[in-house]
């Protein structure tokens, strides 16, 4: 995409003018005497007042513009941080004011769900992280080009990912998140087990784990993917459909995928895991694999950097590492940013625009990053992260730069996809299949994904 540089002015100034009325004098010029003798003396010239202009009315200052902001809390950004940054923006520019709603997330989705099906009563700006409210979403595409807003500043798969739909930019990306395998250090050294290093195989990884568990003090030495067609079945080669997005047989179930869900048996087989049964029981008191990774009961976790961060206040001594994939293959990554958009019925669009481009663009990131947990996505904002040289963050902002698992599956189809496929998910993980089942039990669920498929890419109108 060509784009051009942003001005460093980022939001609109309004102002208005009032004329000023001005008043003129005409002045009688003195006659000029002649050498004739005087005549007869002539009455005085009597002098002629021009009237003053009336001055013109000076224009009532504009009000500004009210626009409403729907958001939630998080651990990147509280509900305070949100509403400083409210404050920021108003002490910056006098044109738009915020009416800002903090919503729980449940809350949150229900109400965008019912004002955007029924064209009433959304926000002019908010989050659109449901890829079915895109269609709802304003094209910011010509607010772009008059401002000249440079989004080259946005890392590039982010942007790729979070910010189009048919072609067209219906949002800017907010912060950045991804999946990766955290190993805690005192474990491994308890252990006597070498560390993996960040390109570690998945062959290496049904090693690794059976070493690091111990059952007597109920720690795992892995946990499992949290579900098929993320990162590591990616770096096995396998996809879910076509590279067109059209096609299931011979992807959903051809080599790479027989190969991931035969990876996943195998290390579901070693034991070294806990069972969907134990993280259910787990999930009730309260304990998930964060918190057993924190506790030294699983030696390897599939994290974010939410859970990396607090690793580090806990100062638990760990490592970052990709997820595990071919040796000298291609190594993918389960990423995320938010989408943020305004609402295509908006009736203040310019309002929601300079709202939009302070929250999401340089000024309001970094805001966030300072006053919240936020990673932002404009990488010369990133740079300045205050931890940006411990090696933890050096390894998590490296793995950002790998091919984005969404640039093939953040459209409607890949989870209708999926959901067609659950069933031989969920027969590996009880082991109710056997292994060379597999082929067989992808085989058999083709014809239903391929139907989801097409209903899927019908109903988004591709």
């Amino acid at each position: 995409m060509t784009t051009k540089r942003m001005s460093r002015r980022q939001f609109l100034r309004m102002s208005g003018l009032a004329a000023l009325g001005l008043s003129a004098a005409a002045c009688a010029q003195s006659p000029t005497p002649t050498s004739a003798p005087p005549a007869k003396a002539t009455a005085a010239a009597t002098a002629t007042t021009v009237p003053a202009a009336a001055p013109s009315a000076t224009p009532a200052p504009r009000q500004p513009v009210t626009i409403k902001w729907w958001t939630v809390p998080s651990e990147e950004y509280s509900e305070q941080a949100q509403r400083k940054l409210v404050d920021a923006f108003h002490a910056a520019q006098s044109a738009v004011r915020v009416d800002i709603s903090v919503l729980p997330e449940s809350g949150f989705t229900d109400k965008m769900t019912t004002t955007l099906g029924s064209g009433s009563g959304a926000p002019d700006v908010a989050f659109f992280w449901n890829i079915n409210w895109l269609p709802q979403a304003l094209d910011l595409g010509p607010f772009i080009a008059k401002d000249n807003f440079d989004t080259s500043m946005y890392i590039k798969g982010f942007w790729d990912t979070r910010t189009q739909y048919k072609n067209t930019t219906v949002g800017l990306p907010l912060g950045v998140g991804a999946n990766f395998v955290m190993y805690n250090q005192k474990v491994y050294d308890e252990m006597g087990v070498k560390p993996p290093d960040t390109n570690v195989t998945a062959q290496d990884w049904l090693s690794l784990a059976p070493k690091l568990t111990d059952k007597t003090k109920k720690r795992w030495g892995s946990d499992r993917p949290r579900g098929p067609f993320r990162a590591i079945w990616f770096n096995l080669g396998a996809r879910p459909f076509s590279e067109d997005g059209k096609t299931v047989d011979g992807y959903l179930n051809g080599p790479g995928s027989v190969a991931a869900y035969t990876w996943l048996w195998d290390l579901v087989q070693s034991n070294s895991t806990p069972t969907p049964a134990d993280l259910e029981v787990l999930g009730t008191e309260g304990t998930g694999p964060v918190d057993l990774f924190m506790a030294g009961r699983l030696a390897n976790a599939t994290l974010n950097q939410g859970h990396m961060l607090n690793a580090m206040k806990a100062n638990l001594p760990f490592g970052i590492v990709r997820e595990p994939g071919l040796a000298g293959g291609e190594r993918w990554v389960n990423a995320w940013s938010i989408t943020c958009s305004i609402w295509k019925g908006t009736k203040e669009p310019e309002a929601a625009w300079t709202f939009l481009k302070y929250w999401v663009g340089p000024e309001g990131q970094k805001f966030l990053m300072e006053n919240g947990n936020l990673f932002p996505s404009i990488k010369s904002v990133l740079d300045r992260y205050p931890r940006a040289n411990e090696p933890y963050v050096k390894a998590f902002f490296s793995l950002l730069q790998d091919r984005q698992v969404a640039a093939v599956t953040n459209n409607p189809w890949a989870s209708a996809v999926l959901n067609a496929a659950k069933d031989v998910w969920d027969k590996v993980n009880l082991l109710s299949i056997k292994r060379d089942e597999i082929k067989a039990a992808l085989d058999a669920v083709v014809p239903a994904a391929q139907k989801a498929l097409n209903e899927a890419r019908a109903k988004a109108g591709v």
